[in-house]
């Protein structure tokens, strides 16, 4: 079983060709896919000092051959602010209010629960199943928060970050592609470039998403961003079956030097 900080550090998708990625997800067929989210006070470096504010998950069950996640199960908690949220609040220095305003915060008419009592039950519901990967958009910031804010709970969990998933094959096939294909440099254009992707190409959902025309309604509500994030990944998934015998590694190797 691979850490998901080992995964995270070890880069073992770095330098790999299409169908060696595809050959790794087919060897997880039929394995629970768990689509994880979480939304947070902030977004310093320090976790000690922001809070997670909801943790959700998909539960599903992947079927390679089919490129199908099929539904089983969700969580969705929404998190009680703690009172070192509610005093940093009174700070004009913090941004708190406005990021709990993006992330849907006090909407919906939830119940909301103490952080350690939600993170301690996604522990044991994500245990219930046997060795299940946990699919998570940009993994080593929610990892970040889930093993850090309650001092018991570690999730030790395989991990596929959908971010690394496009850095380094998505974006990559439509660069190749882009060379000869006008559908596909215009798909380029739509996505943008991303000072937080050092200028090159954006791997972030909330642009990767609409130029995949998805439904982004209730974006940064984590259990909506689980559902954008399943779509974006079965998408992802089905154009590199498609186009899996092409070269990418030259976009790759631009965007490894990147990271």
């Amino acid at each position: 079983m691979i850490k998901y900080l080992d995964f995270l550090l070890e880069h073992k998708f770095w330098g790999k060709t299409i169908p060696q990625f595809l050959s790794w997800l087919e060897s997880k067929s039929n394995s629970h896919f768990i689509i994880c989210d979480t939304e947070t006070s902030g977004l310093p470096s320090d976790p000690y000092e922001v809070q997670l504010t909801q943790v959700a998950c998909i539960v599903t069950k992947y079927n390679y051959a089919s490129n199908y996640f099929e539904e089983i199960d969700t969580f969705n908690k929404k998190i009680k602010l703690t009172e070192s949220t509610l005093k940093l609040m009174e700070n004009p220095n913090y941004r708190i209010k406005a990021v709990l305003n993006f992330n849907h915060y006090g909407e919906g008419g939830h119940d909301y629960y103490e952080e350690e009592n939600v993170l301690q039950e996604f522990f044991e519901f994500i245990n219930q199943y046997n060795n299940p990967i946990l699919v998570i958009q940009n993994a080593i910031f929610d990892m970040r928060y889930l093993n850090t804010r309650n001092p018991i709970v570690k999730f030790n969990n395989e991990v596929l970050d959908t971010k690394q998933v496009i850095q380094l094959f998505y974006l990559p096939l439509l660069q190749k592609l882009a060379e000869t294909d006008d559908q596909s440099m215009d798909m380029i254009n739509k996505i943008g470039k991303s000072n937080r992707d050092n200028g090159l190409i954006s791997s972030s959902m909330s642009k990767i998403g609409p130029a995949l025309n998805l439904d982004m309604n209730n974006y940064h509500d984590a259990i909506s961003d689980c559902r954008i994030t399943t779509k974006m990944l079965n998408n992802i998934v089905l154009f590199l079956k498609e186009n899996q015998d092409l070269d990418i590694k030259k976009y790759q190797v631009e965007r490894i030097k990147n990271l």
